[in-house]
């Protein structure tokens, strides 16, 4: 069973989906190629882009083409701390 990201999640979708179109145009990957790649219509991807929605399979789909890895992080200050090397200040 799949999980859609609803249109509440748009911005999370965007900013993904940025990413990833970001990491195919680096390695000159057009989008309909890169659509292909992941088993899709490159109509699905623009709707996708369009819409601000996605089921999350697609998206992991698209990420690896470019060589990403969807993961979580936790959203607190101890880790905002670390990334910005002062987690002892």
């Amino acid at each position: 069973m799949s999980k859609n990201i609803s249109s509440s999640d748009s911005e999370t979708v965007q900013s993904i989906l940025s990413s990833i179109l970001l990491a195919a145009e680096n390695k000159k990957l057009k989008e309909k190629d890169l659509a292909r790649r992941a088993g899709l219509r490159p109509e699905t991807l623009s709707r996708m882009k369009s819409r601000g929605t996605a089921d999350f399979t697609l998206i992991d789909r698209l990420a690896r083409v470019v060589g990403l890895k969807l993961a979580t992080v936790p959203d607190d200050d101890q880790l905002e701390r670390i990334q910005k090397g002062r987690f002892f200040a």
